[in-house]
This record gives C-alpha cells, sequence and structure tokens, in this order.
C-alpha cells in the first residue's frame, strides 16, 4: 500500500474546531474537578501526607511515626525529598497541580502502553479498541488514584519509562524503575527484571541509580539523620510485612490478604463476613508462604529461563511482572493497580483466532475476569457488592489467573539474540 493513502497527521494549526472546542471543555473539567479535589485536602488525607512528608524532609523533621489520625508516612526517603516540591506552595494549590498532572500522566500511560506493545508485537497492526477496552476497564482503579490524589500514576508511568526504553534497546533506561523503586517499593520486581534482562549494562545503571537514590536524601539531611531515616523506614514500613504482618481489610488484594479473610472470622464490628474456609484457619499462614514461596519461585525461574534462552519480551511476560508485585505486595489497594492499564491492554489486544483451542479458552476466561475487575464497582452495583468483591478477593483472584495466563499464552519464545534487550 503506497504511502500517498496514509495523509500525515493534522497539526495543531490545521485541527477541525470541534477538537480544539473537545479539548478546552475537557481541559476545564479537569481543572474544575482538580479545584473539587483540592478543596478537600485538609490534615489526615493521603496528599497531605506526602506534603507534609516533603516539609519536614526540607526543615530536617522526622519524617516516620505516627502523625494526625495516626497517619504514617511509609515512603522510601527519597520520596520525601522530591515531595519537597509540594511544600513550596500552600495544601491545596499543590493539591490542584498534582489533579492536574496526574490526569496528564493517565493519557502518558494509555500511550505508553500502547507504544510498548507496538514496539513487541512489529508484525502485528495495532488496533485502537483493544487500548479503549483497557482504558475504561482500568478506569476505576485510575479514578480511585486521582479522588485520593495518590502517587500509583507517577511511579506507574516512571515504570512504562523504563520498560519501553528496555524494549527499544536502551539497557540504561532501567534507570527510570530504580527511580520508581525508591518512590514506591512496588516496583522493585521491575527493576530485577530490567536488570537481569537488559544485560550488564542494565544491571550496573540499575546498581549505580540504586546508590544514587540512597545517597541523595542522606547528603541534604546529613549522615546521622539520613541514616536514622532509612532505618526508620524500615521499621515503620518494610519491618512489620518482614515479619508477618497481614492486612486483611477488605480492599486489600494482595496474596496475604486472600488467604486470611477466607480462612479467619472476620471483625465482629463488620456486619460482612468472607470465612469461607474458616476450617483451615491453623493453617493460614502455611498456605500463605507456600502460595507466595510458589509465586515468586516461578517468577525467578520464568525469568532465569527467558534470559538464558535469550527469548523475545512480551506484553504479557511485562504483565506478569506487573502482577507479581502486587499479588506479594503487602499491601494492594485498588487505587495501587492502576497498572491494569497495561496489564489488561496486554490481553486484550491478542488474538484469540492465533490460538489454539485449551489456550482459546484460557483467553476467553481471562477476557472475563477482566470485565468482572473492571465493571463490577460500588457506583453500579452498591455498597453489598462492592464489600463482597473486595472481601472475597475477586480482584486478587483476576489477577491470579491472569498471572497464570500470562505464562501459559506466552507465543514459543524463540532463542534469538536481537530480539532481546539483553544482546
Amino acid at each position: 500500500m503506497s504511502h500517498a493513502t496514509h495523509p500525515p497527521p493534522a497539526s495543531f494549526r490545521t485541527r477541525p474546531w470541534w477538537q480544539w472546542l473537545l479539548g478546552l471543555l475537557l481541559a476545564a473539567a479537569v481543572v474544575a474537578v482538580a479545584i473539587g479535589r483540592a478543596g478537600h485536602q485538609r490534615p489526615g488525607t493521603d496528599f497531605w501526607v506526602f506534603w507534609t512528608a516533603g516539609s519536614d524532609f526540607a526543615h530536617g523533621r522526622p519524617l516516620y511515626g505516627p502523625g494526625l489520625d495516626n497517619r504514617w508516612f511509609i515512603y522510601p526517603p527519597f520520596a520525601a525529598q522530591v515531595f519537597q516540591i509540594f511544600s513550596l506552595f500552600p495544601l491545596k494549590v499543590a493539591a490542584g497541580l498534582f489533579y492536574v498532572v496526574s490526569v496528564c500522566l493517565w493519557g502518558l500511560a494509555a500511550w505508553l502502553s500502547r507504544d510498548i506493545v507496538r514496539t513487541l508485537r512489529p508484525g502485528v497492526q495495532p488496533r485502537t479498541l483493544p487500548l479503549i477496552l483497557a482504558v475504561i476497564l482500568s478506569a476505576q482503579f485510575v479514578l480511585n488514584n486521582l479522588n485520593l490524589l495518590q502517587m500509583n500514576l507517577v511511579t506507574f508511568v516512571l515504570s512504562l519509562l523504563g520498560v519501553r526504553g528496555l524494549v527499544q534497546g536502551r539497557p540504561r533506561a532501567v534507570g527510570w524503575l530504580v527511580v520508581a523503586a525508591w518512590m514506591k517499593i512496588t516496583p522493585v520486581f521491575l527493576v530485577l527484571w530490567g536488570a537481569v534482562r537488559g544485560g550488564r549494562r542494565a544491571f550496573v545503571t540499575a546498581a549505580v541509580v540504586t546508590v544514587v537514590c540512597l545517597l541523595l536524601p542522606i547528603l541534604q539531611r546529613g549522615p546521622t539523620q539520613g541514616l536514622a531515616d532509612s532505618s526508620a523506614y524500615y521499621h515503620a514500613f518494610l519491618g512489620q510485612f518482614a515479619s508477618g504482618k497481614v492486612v486483611t481489610t477488605y480492599t486489600n488484594q494482595n496474596l496475604a490478604a486472600l488467604v486470611f479473610r477466607a480462612v479467619s472470622p472476620s471483625d465482629r464490628a463488620d456486619r460482612y463476613r468472607y470465612d469461607y474456609l474458616p476450617s483451615l484457619q491453623p493453617f493460614a499462614a502455611s498456605l500463605y508462604h507456600v502460595l507466595v514461596g510458589l509465586v515468586l519461585a516461578a517468577f525467578v525461574a520464568r525469568l532465569a529461563w527467558l534470559a538464558w534462552r535469550r527469548a523475545r519480551v512480551t506484553p504479557l511476560e511485562i504483565a506478569g511482572v506487573f502482577l507479581t508485585s502486587h499479588l506479594v505486595s503487602g499491601i494492594t489497594w485498588k487505587a495501587h493497580l492502576v497498572t491494569m492499564l497495561f496489564v489488561f491492554y496486554a490481553f486484550l489486544s491478542l488474538d484469540w483466532r492465533a490460538l489454539g483451542p485449551a489456550r482459546r479458552w484460557i483467553l476467553w476466561m481471562a477476557w472475563l475476569g477482566i470485565g468482572v475487575a473492571g465493571l463490577v464497582g460500588r457506583d453500579v452495583f452498591g455498597e453489598a457488592v462492592h464489600r463482597y468483591m473486595g472481601g472475597y478477593s475477586v480482584f486478587a483472584w483476576v489477577m491470579l489467573w491472569l498471572w497464570l495466563s500470562s505464562a501459559s499464552l506466552e507465543p514459543p519464545a524463540p532463542a534469538a539474540a536481537t530480539a532481546s534487550p539483553s544482546a
């Protein structure tokens, strides 16, 4: 087909008037909502914690410990150093600006997801419908993040920038993944994946950027306070999960909550009950350790196998890494699941006609799970359905099925050195 049949995209000056009008209306709506969300910010909100941490970091005050309403700052010291930018503005101004930036990051995340999948499937004509569906079906997670003014879109976009650079043959792009993990620990599995799949240069870059992100807060706060910050961060957040703490709140969607809610009686103050396997309560810890051990072992084995084969990276491989991070994380709130935009797109963009009967059914079940997780929410189905969806770990079960499917739907991986960023 001749290039003449594909006219160049319209420039800003030649776009039709209705596109300009639509853009202005959309921008006005975003600003109006941003002002509304900013007006709700007060001591005790999530963004107030970030804003306060930035101010505390700048003025040499302790970062960790129970704040107002027992709201702890649980991010690494490097994140507090970055959050200093918030403290340059009054709380509500900073919140409004951050909301607008977050909406822009949503659009950037969709574009980066499309670009990554297009890079990894060069012979497949990208379709718009799967991306639109992925944006719609992951919207409740993104909107939850926006309403709370959380940081998950920031770390998601940083992660996608790193992944995009790696799959385009730029190993040093793993630095974006490291920065994301030092902003919030959840992307640490992407760092491990990028350091292995990106080869020696990626590994060295990851080590160097890790040292930089560790030292920068110490350099600004001084060795004594800087080292105290790192120790306090471990004891305030990481240590409690390392010692076996499990958050069973119905909104937590990880493997630990999936197991312990299923076998342990709910709080007496909660009229909803989720313990459908109470006879297994004595074995709860063992069940969880076995399950998370299997997931971690499978993650490591799959990564080692693909790296040894120098197999080409696929969208489902990347989706599997995102899913691993959420399943084994100590906390996985719905706002953390903004990454489902990429995960859903990786699955929805698959062509079922290219699969055999068994794998076709696996894909269809994955699509069904995506539909349930994306469409069933509080606003449409009410509080009771919302509670039972969370309490019975529907989102975690869907992620577990997608995690399993990401390996079983993977096409045969060629051992071509030129197809992998580790080459």
